[in-house]
């Protein structure tokens, strides 16, 4: 495995880890983002917002945060915190401090001066390109948190085609899957298609609204199909109270991307405390 520090255009300074073929970089001057994952030599999996289309201004950012810029994807993966509420999208564009650990590192954001969280990002990959993202909430503050759950958003170049696979257990009485949709939705949109044991979005460049679904997902693993194979996500097992009609995954795709998004449960976190969510990527 390597570890090394280079420039990657307009996101400069990056931190990349290579093994088993497969490259990740994160993004060390803003985010941090995820900025690129693939294969070696390959294409980027991940959407990279160039132009700047995705962003939310300054004005409708709370008054403690002139001057910071307003918030923008920049794209690739990152951590937030849910409900989805204006506060959660905190402008993230200062640097990150990076600690280089046995395998990785760790990218940890400056405190949240409206949420008093800090979040960060510890990223290790095995010799075989597994990677592993453990995100962590500490409440750096003197008041104990509202119930929120982290939230991990992986948005993938256009052409991406996310799975949310379904259980098909036999529960008896009780009922064994959920499709949540949001209000912007179509139910009969032709990008979604619900199996008995799969919901699939597809990416359409031709339609401009937006498509999101959730689902609580039991399996342990959602997956898509992108230009450089199959990419898995691993999740933790299901436990606890979820937010958003109890979703622990959920997909979102409109022109540019398609993202797979993953949930923890709802907490609350005292002064001090802190909280963590894990995934494993594999990409083959």
């Amino acid at each position: 495995m390597k570890i090394f520090e280079e420039t990657y255009g307009k996101y400069g300074k990056v931190l990349s880890m290579t093994a088993g073929g497969i490259k990740i970089s994160v993004t060390t001057e803003i985010g941090p983002r995820v900025i690129f994952y693939g294969k070696e030599g390959g294409e980027n999996i991940l959407f990279e917002d160039l132009g700047d289309e995705v962003n939310k201004p300054e004005e409708l950012m709370d008054p403690v945060l002139k001057g910071s810029g307003g918030w923008h994807i920049y794209g690739g993966h990152r951590l937030w915190k849910s409900p989805e509420y204006m506060d959660t999208y905190y402008p993230d564009n200062a640097p990150v401090k990076v600690e280089k650990i046995s395998g990785g590192a760790v990218f940890t954001s400056p405190v949240e001066l409206t949420t008093k969280l800090e979040k960060s990002m510890k990223i290790t990959m095995n010799e075989r390109g597994d990677v592993t993202l453990e995100h962590k909430f500490v409440n750096r503050g003197e008041e104990e948190t509202t119930p929120i759950a982290m939230w991990a958003l992986t948005v993938m170049d256009g052409g991406a085609e996310a799975h949310l696979p379904l259980d098909t257990s036999d529960t008896a009485f009780l009922p064994n899957r959920n499709i949540v949709h949001w209000c912007y939705n179509e139910v009969s949109d032709p990008r979604l298609t619900v199996k008995d044991d799969d919901i699939t979005i597809r990416f359409d460049k031709t339609i401009p609204h937006a498509l999101k679904v959730g689902t609580m997902n039991t399996l342990g693993y959602v997956y898509s199909y992108t230009k450089a194979g199959k990419f898995t996500i691993k999740l933790p097992k299901a436990e606890g109270v979820y937010p958003d009609f109890s979703c622990n995954v959920e997909s979102y795709t409109y022109n540019l991307f398609t993202e797979i998004e993953t949930l923890s449960p709802l907490f609350t976190l005292k002064p001090g405390e802190e909280h963590t969510h894990t995934e494993v990527w594999t990409l083959e």
